[in-house]
């Protein structure tokens, strides 16, 4: 899972647009396309996890006879979750805290089991419908609405979405003084 150590988030909006972006994408291309469903089935790539499909035995029914979850499906709500866990960093729920805080769910623990709530609804729906399930209209919707929902009732609902990662600040400003520097540059040269 090297990816997840590669991919970072850097602000609860960014992420919020990513995963409604790939909750469409998702969506059309299974529900809209046999994209998905021919890549997930015919191309052997180290980009998916394979389960035995329940009930799928020896005897499919000519059925695919696993459950198919894609990488994306893992990468980026794991980054998402990650993002969480800054958020409870900058916040100071990474543990010690007081009573209190020790008592609340922080939101990394929120958001892994917003996580799990959505793979679990993912592979019941597979197993409702006999058929592929885009995993990321599940685990969208349970992973963003458990994070507001979370900061609303904690009354922290406005710093939740303006919430940037430390190395989103720092690499902000470190633009805003390149960009500065640059100015100064062009007006020495105007002068000269």
């Amino acid at each position: 899972m090297t990816s997840l150590g590669v991919l970072a988030l850097e602000s609860f909006a960014a992420a919020a647009a990513l995963l409604l972006g790939l909750f469409c994408y998702d969506a059309f291309f299974v529900f809209k396309s046999d994209v998905m469903l021919t890549v997930a089935t015919q191309i052997e790539a180290p980009a998916k996890f394979l389960w035995a499909a329940v009930g799928a035995g020896a005897d499919a029914g000519g059925r695919y006879p696993f459950s198919v979850l894609g990488l994306g499906d893992v990468v980026v709500p794991g980054a998402f979750v990650g993002l969480l866990r800054e958020l409870d960093k900058e916040q100071g729920r990474a543990g010690g805290g007081s009573e209190e805080e020790a008592r609340e769910a922080s939101y990394f623990q929120v958001g892994l089991g917003a996580y799990a709530a959505g793979l679990l609804s993912t592979f019941a729906a597979n197993y409702l419908t006999k058929s592929g399930q885009p995993a990321l209209v599940y685990i969208v919707p349970s992973l963003l609405l458990s994070a507001v929902a979370t900061a609303a009732s904690r009354g922290e609902l406005p710093s939740l979405l303006e919430f940037e990662s430390p190395r989103a600040a720092a690499a902000k400003a470190s633009r805003d003084a390149w960009r500065e520097e640059k100015k100064r540059e062009r007006e020495e040269k105007r002068r000269t």
